[in-house]
């Protein structure tokens, strides 16, 4: 903040001689105020129960003593797998739904074939990124088996 006392600075050529008396002080402040944010979050039962559960879901691979890098790949890895497996119970739900015309069912059935095929690729380029990290990272057996189980545990 800069303050300046008009009454202290000497006169320049360009004022003119008033009558009037200066004023006492006068204060000019450069500081932008800071802005005030205030942001409060409440979460439903439910929104607080599935949040404990999503925490909980990679507690394995957080507790174990794996690098940080391959503990990151392994959470994407299993996410992955998850989501294929919600397509999967979908498809299998559209299979059995004949109550849907068949060519609805069979459009149905393309097109979550085609998003299967495409996180199934993306599961296969995650795999190689996890092996590539266990190798750059030079792990022992051991943590490559330990990372293999805690990337398979569906098995």
């Amino acid at each position: 903040m800069v303050s300046v006392n008009a009454a202290t600075l000497p006169p320049t050529p360009h004022m003119k001689a008033t009558s009037q008396p200066a004023p006492a002080a006068v204060s000019v402040s450069l500081a932008k105020p800071e802005p005030q944010y205030s942001v409060q979050v409440n979460l439903s039962e439910t929104g607080t129960h599935k949040s404990a559960q999503e925490n909980g879901k990679h507690a394995d691979i957080d507790a174990s003593n794996l690098p940080d890098n391959v503990k990151t790949v392994l959470k994407s890895v299993r996410e992955i797998q998850e989501r294929i497996n919600e397509k999967m119970d979908e498809l299998k739900a559209v299979m059995n739904d004949h109550l849907l015309p068949i060519k609805s069912r069979e459009a149905k059935i393309h097109g979550l074939q085609i998003e299967l095929t495409c996180l199934t690729s993306e599961l296969n380029k995650a795999t190689q990124a996890l092996r590539r990290t266990e190798n750059e990272m030079k792990l022992s057996t051991a943590e490559k088996n330990l990372s293999k189980a805690l990337a398979n545990p569906y098995r």
